[in-house]
């Protein structure tokens, strides 16, 4: 598979859609007509197409039912996750709700990050990269070597 790779702006238009860039739309061999939208990590949201969604979905199959914090995971993630399907446009509409969730106002940052799309607003991804409290220096020289 070839992953998503890039960094793009976006912008909200006055129905909450933002358009998926085309060079994300056309770099990766996977098909985007239905995707997930959810809630990430770190103050994002997360675009997962069809395909890896599933493996995501199937990562909880296997969780304990009796386990509070499996329970608690699940019920943030499954309550804050729609189908969207891009327009002819390529336009995904994203849900008030999320928008409000991490930050997004008009400006959004669109990331490739290889198996999903993510989307920030771009005052959040400046506090996210400022605060980690790591550079990338050390960061990567801990997990790549």
């Amino acid at each position: 598979m070839s992953g998503f790779l890039g960094n793009f702006t976006g912008t909200l238009d006055s129905k909450n859609r933002v358009q998926i860039p085309s060079r994300l739309r056309q770099s990766s061999d996977v098909n985007l007509n239905t995707c997930y939208l959810t809630l990430g990590l770190g103050g994002c949201l997360y675009l997962f197409p069809h395909e890896e969604w599933r493996r995501v979905e199937a990562k909880f199959e296997n969780f304990n039912f009796a386990h509070p914090e499996a329970n608690y995971v699940l019920r943030v993630l499954m309550a804050n996750t729609v189908e969207v399907a891009p327009d002819t446009q390529g336009r995904i509409l994203i849900p008030q709700a999320l928008t409000d969730k991490v930050g997004i106002k008009k400006d959004v940052l669109i990331l490739g990050m290889i198996r999903r799309i993510e989307f920030w607003g771009t005052e959040k991804f400046d506090q996210y990269v400022e605060g980690f409290g790591k550079s990338y220096e050390e960061v990567a020289a801990q997990l790549l070597l």
